[in-house]
């Protein structure tokens, strides 16, 4: 079984990638940025514990044939990435401490950046 973290990292990986373009058009357009980040932030997280839930379940008692079966496929093709990468004990932390300093680094670039741009100016 592939550990939790590799699940969770992919699935934020997918909410970040589905979630970071809006922020950056705001970015450049020189708009708030803080809903977009907050957004940005919600819905990586939230995809990222959608894709562990059936970790969730089997931790709920769930038997494993039901949380390893096809049907998991559609929490980010869990029982697929089972098969295929089996333990990821170290590349599942890797990925979520490169997601979460991408993040922090982001965010720390637009707290600066906002402080030395010019007055936002209506579109």
């Amino acid at each position: 079984m592939a550990h939790s973290t590799l699940h969770f990292a992919v699935g934020m990986a997918l909410g970040t990638a589905v979630s970071l373009p809006p922020l950056i058009a705001d970015w450049t357009r020189r708009r708030p940025l803080a809903p977009r980040f907050a957004r940005w932030f919600v819905v990586s997280y939230a995809t990222g514990t959608y894709a562990v839930i059936p970790a969730i379940l089997r931790q709920l008692g769930v038997h494993d044939a039901i949380c390893d079966g096809p049907w998991m496929n559609v929490f980010l093709l869990y029982p697929w990435m089972n098969a295929v990468k089996p333990g990821a004990v170290t590349s599942g932390p890797l990925a979520l401490g490169a997601l979460l300093g991408f993040q922090y680094l982001l965010l720390i670039l637009a707290i600066a950046w906002t402080r030395h741009r010019p007055q936002a100016t209506e579109d």
